[in-house]
């Protein structure tokens, strides 16, 4: 079936044999902040709590518990910096199509990503940022200041900390971790 709200590039997060959508475009210019799942069980589509914000997430990734999204592009054409995390069980809990998911509590923002266009990765259980770019440090010798910094987020001070460095500038790249357990960073430019 149909997803109820209809959109592009929705941010998919699946768990065990269930799909959740999450934001993307409704039409030009508008973006959707709904989260609904579909559960293979009953091959219906649920509603979750919303985004916190309407946007078309760029980045994601999950550890064994935790869903992070990040690099959200939202309705006035820039891309943002946020973070927000879920734990499955809680991005999972549904409501039917026809009610509300006001009861629902789900999403935790996180501090911004040091960069705008970093890679999120979950590398044994630690969340990384990865590039990007400092679009607040624009001059005229330089349109942005890219980066090359691999951030951590800890969580006992809330914020990102850097831990290494990249050989090559990467900006809206994605990352995944190999079984090898090296990690990959794919596209971007």
């Amino acid at each position: 079936p149909p997803m109820p709200t209809p959109r592009a590039v929705p941010c998919v997060i699946t768990h065990q044999s269930n799909v959740a959508a999450c934001g993307g475009f409704i039409v030009e210019e508008e973006y959707s902040a709904a989260v609904e799942v579909f559960m293979s069980s009953t091959s219906q589509w649920h509603r979750a709590a919303p985004l916190p914000i309407p946007c078309v997430v760029t980045q994601r990734t999950v550890t064994q518990d935790t869903c992070y999204l990040g690099g959200m592009l939202t309705s006035d054409e820039n891309f943002q910096r946020h973070v927000f995390s879920a734990s499955l069980s809680q991005l999972f809990q549904t409501l039917p199509c026809d009610q509300q998911p006001s009861a629902l509590h789900t999403w935790t923002s996180l501090p911004d990503m040091p960069y705008t266009g970093s890679a999120l990765a979950n590398m044994g259980g630690t969340l990384l940022a990865i590039g990007g770019t400092d679009e607040e440090t624009e001059t005229e010798e330089d349109e942005e200041k890219e980066a090359t910094t691999v951030h951590a987020y800890c969580p006992s001070t809330s914020s990102w900390v850097q831990v290494g460095t990249t050989p090559l500038v990467c900006v809206f790249s994605t990352a995944k971790l190999l079984p090898s357990g090296q990690l990959m960073l794919i596209g971007g430019f």
